[in-house]
């Protein structure tokens, strides 16, 4: 099929691209990928080049997934290279109801999804007859059908920007990024072999809504970790409720403490990030007891913009001492009541409170038993979870198995990470790549303006973790080794590739189409930006990038 930026051939496309129902995790994550191969096979370039066009399989993955890299090199030669990138996988269309059946096709579903209920902005954009409705038609397939359009001509020789354009197209992001994680590697080892990557445009859609919605381009990306907390109490009948200590209350403690708090919101520049929210609070016991809950675990999920791991975990360290401690002191003051109210002269039991970082659990655990047997118990820990469980729970069995093999005195707690990790890419000027990155913004911004009268605002921090996290790491050895040495089962639950990212540093921009309310069913994309917008002021950020990178 013909594919370019002009407006018939790029909405051609963006329907066919839509109609691949790609949800990740699954194998047709494949399919679109070999279906975007194809179309580059028919140009001119990748005839004479197919080296420059590869299938890149993810290890150890079980769909046999790939993500697909491109470069159609520029003449005069150069090692300058551009990389317009995004992801091929969508979630599922479970949000769609009765529609979800129709949601792959745009056309049809915008036309009826006028006969359901949506909310009032949804309806107006609906009856302004500007939009097109559809799974994946914002997030990311616009921006997708416009990045492969723009390399198919460079690959027919239509767009020559001076630098080697590159095409970079992952499957996973919507689930664990386990595609631009094996792309890491890829981009360091085309690094070593001599490309030097100018820029990154990720071309996800945009993501604020409401009074702030709006097309724009972004400087950064948020970032995201998950920190856990687990916590052990002593048991106890309940009948003998003061004989024990519930892990329940230190739980709910650290709940009160953390869960919305914007005291420990993350700020950069004056703008406060969402705080720390509880994304699943779990009880440990797997069967009915009358024992108290003596174990817990609860992990969170925390939008980053400054701080570093080694920061994050010397803050929920002492924050799992604070839950313990006010659990412990109301403890003693319910005791005391007791006591007072039965007339039973019993006795108040005291605690103390101690934490230990996954790091240091795990070093313990391997001072008493010896490389083998720690194996040897968490392969054991891992095999008896039920089939099914994710990265998480699998981490959960990890912990609860190292920490009773330790036999530690209650009560006591244990923090550290869970996957994924998004480390946050920021823009303060810092060096030339983000000056440049910062000076193309806003060039496109003035272009948007004056040629087309569009309002195109600048953002500092893409508001979505996306795949940017991974062109380069702001911090240092240390803060990964605080992230490898505290998220369980790192390097085999959770294939971070640390070394290689390490060796990145992509100045990055995020621009993508005008989309709305990307994962919900009423997901759209405004076609008049999307077809006579977007690949032009796209085109005028990729020739700046181009330019200024030159200089």
């Amino acid at each position: 099929m013909k594919v370019s930026t002009k407006g018939e051939d790029l909405y051609r496309f963006l329907l066919e691209l839509v109609r691949i129902p790609s949800v990740s995790p699954g194998a047709e994550e494949n399919r679109i990928a070999n279906f975007i191969k194809g179309v580059l096979q028919e140009t001119p370039y990748f005839k004479e080049h197919p080296q420059d066009l590869m299938l890149v399989p993810m290890e150890r993955d079980p769909f046999g997934r790939h993500i697909l890299f491109a470069v159609v090199r520029a003449k005069p030669e150069t090692s300058n290279t551009l990389i317009l990138m995004g992801h091929m996988d969508v979630v599922d269309t479970s949000a769609c109801g009765t529609l979800k059946d129709l949601a792959f096709d745009p056309e049809q579903y915008t036309k009826e999804i006028r006969k359901i209920n949506l909310p009032p902005d949804a309806r107006k954009d609906l009856e302004s007859g500007e939009w097109l409705f559809g799974r994946g038609i914002s997030d990311m397939k616009g921006g997708i059908a416009t990045g492969v359009a723009m390399l198919c001509e460079a690959a027919w020789g239509n767009f020559s920007p001076g630098v080697n354009l590159a095409g970079l197209f992952v499957c996973d992001e919507e689930n664990n990024s386990g595609g631009m994680l094996r792309a890491v590697s890829l981009l360091a080892d085309l690094q070593e072999e001599g490309l030097k990557f100018s820029g990154c445009i990720d071309l996800e859609p945009t993501f604020a809504g409401g009074g702030e919605g709006g097309p724009s381009i972004y400087l950064g990306s948020i970032g995201k970790i998950n920190p856990f907390f687990y916590f052990v109490g002593k048991e106890t009948h309940v009948g003998e409720y003061y004989e024990g200590l519930t892990a329940a209350s230190m739980v709910s403690q650290l709940n009160v403490i953390l869960d919305g708090n914007p005291k420990f919101a993350d700020q950069l520049e004056g703008i406060s990030y969402p705080p720390y929210g509880c994304m699943r609070q779990v009880d440990l016991r797997r069967e009915y007891s009358a024992t108290i809950m003596t174990k817990a675990i609860a992990f969170y999920s925390y939008l980053t913009a400054s701080k570093m791991p080694r920061e994050i975990m010397e803050e929920i360290l002492h924050l799992s001492l604070e839950a313990q401690r006010r659990a412990t002191e109301q403890y003693e003051k319910y005791a005391k009541e007791y006591i007072e109210r039965n007339g039973s002269g019993g006795t108040i039991k005291k605690w103390e409170p101690k934490a230990f970082t996954y790091g240091k659990l795990f070093s313990m655990a391997r001072e008493k038993l010896g490389e083998q047997k720690l194996k040897k118990l968490i392969e054991e820990a891992l095999g008896g979870c039920p089939k099914g469980s994710d990265e998480r729970e699998k981490a959960f069995a990890m912990i609860e198995a190292i920490a009773e093999e330790l036999d530690i005195q209650p009560p006591f707690s244990v923090v550290g990470i869970l996957p994924p990790w998004y480390p946050h890419r920021t823009n303060l000027c810092r060096n030339k790549g983000e000056k440049l990155m910062r000076q193309t913004a806003q060039v496109v911004a003035t272009e948007a303006q004056s040629k087309f009268g569009v309002n195109l605002k600048i953002r500092k921090m893409f508001e979505g973790v996306s795949d940017l996290s991974y062109c380069g790491f702001e911090g240092c050895a240390e803060d990964m080794e605080a992230v490898r040495d505290n998220l369980p089962g790192w390097g085999e639950l959770y294939d971070f590739p640390g070394e290689a990212l390490l060796k990145l540093d992509i100045p990055i921009l995020s621009f993508g189409p005008h989309g709305k309310d990307a994962h919900k069913n009423t997901e759209r994309i405004h076609v008049p930006y999307f077809l006579e917008v977007y690949p032009q002021l796209l085109k005028k950020a990729i020739d700046t990038i181009a330019e200024l990178s030159t200089v």
